[in-house]
């Protein structure tokens, strides 16, 4: 047999041998949802953390995991709440909610934090709802209420900017329901609490962070923007964590904060703080957390007696004490996502 021709085999094989394994993968693993994009795999041992036992009595699902036509024809959507166990479950057609409780030691001190695995597809998307839009800077309600009022199937607190605005403080760019409301801001990043940072909300579902003064009101508005909130700090972009929150924000409070993995599918954390079993944590805590479900960016809302997360207009947290008080705060509004209808359990 020549040279030439035992080249050519090798040759063969070789390029064989490499598609082979280019295409294993797919092969062995499942597929992702297609929302997904390929995201980060935390190298570090994850937090160690008691949580609920995984949920296994699972309704019919489409491949990308969300309600099924065939489950469609008995119900509209699947519902699921154990506070007891920490788990609260939501499937329709186009929204995905798993929120679970999860307790373990930080700095030796008792913490309590919840974390919502959020997936969407259209029409789906964030939006802020206001306790009254007609006057979304001044009127004020409870965030379970609020939720309850519009029948928001999941919400986090939001920014809190009428404090601000009662007390004549810097109140941020604030845009609500496509209006400029204020735009008395920062206009470089600051580590001041709250450093004003930006967070905006599209309806195509998608949102954006930004530092004081890089975009506008009506950049904003001109790039579609329905909601801006003014909170902050981001705590990172491209997964690098923003080098304030070692120079501020490392207080133990009670804590809310959104991350995005992909497209359609974010990550919702409140940590519980000023009670009998959480004692709080700093930002670098939730931001780390958020790193480990693989979220490339993240934005930090109000906390404190503000910090809520709420599931089918229940607070599925304990909220802190503060001034002899055990509730969370009176706010203009929430933002949240998927409408349930009224007569839903």
């Amino acid at each position: 047999m020549s040279r030439l021709v035992k080249n050519k085999r090798w040759m063969t094989f070789f390029l064989l041998f490499n598609i082979l394994f280019y295409f294993m993968p797919a092969f062995a693993h499942p597929t992702s949802l297609p929302t997904d994009i390929p995201t980060y795999s935390p190298s570090g041992t994850p937090f160690p953390a008691d949580g609920p036992l995984p949920f296994t009595a699972w309704p019919s699902l489409t491949e990308d995991g969300f309600l099924s036509a065939d489950e469609q024809s008995t119900a509209k959507v699947f519902v699921h709440k154990d506070e007891e166990a920490g788990q609260w479950i939501y499937i329709s057609p186009t929204l995905r909610v798993e929120i679970a409780r999860y307790s373990g030691k930080f700095e030796r001190k008792a913490v309590v934090w919840f974390i919502a695995d959020i997936r969407f597809k259209e029409p789906e998307h964030f939006r802020v709802f206001s306790a009254d839009p007609q006057r979304p800077s001044r009127y004020l309600e409870r965030p379970e209420k609020i939720a309850r009022n519009n029948h928001v199937v999941y919400a986090q607190n939001g920014d809190f900017f009428s404090f601000r605005l009662s007390n004549k403080e810097r109140v941020g760019l604030i845009i609500r329901n496509g209006k400029l409301l204020h735009e008395n801001t920062y206009t470089r990043p600051v580590a001041k609490i709250p450093p004003l940072d930006e967070l905006a909300l599209y309806a195509d579902g998608h949102v954006e962070m930004y530092t004081p003064g890089v975009l506008s009101g009506n950049d904003y508005l001109n790039k579609g923007a329905l909601d801006v909130l003014a909170f902050g700090p981001i705590l990172f972009k491209d997964r690098e964590k923003d080098t304030r929150l070692k120079k501020s924000f490392t207080h133990r409070e009670p804590r809310s904060a959104i991350g995005v993995i992909a497209p359609g599918h974010f990550v919702g954390i409140m940590v519980e703080g000023r009670n009998k079993r959480s004692a709080g944590v700093s930002l670098s805590f939730v931001a780390d957390r958020l790193l480990e479900k693989g979220c490339y960016e993240a934005y930090t809302l109000d906390g404190g007696q503000t910090a809520a997360m709420i599931f089918m207009g229940n607070n599925v947290m304990s909220s802190g004490i503060y001034s002899g008080y055990q509730r969370t705060r009176r706010q203009q509004d929430i933002i949240g996502i998927g409408i349930y209808e009224e007569d839903l359990p």
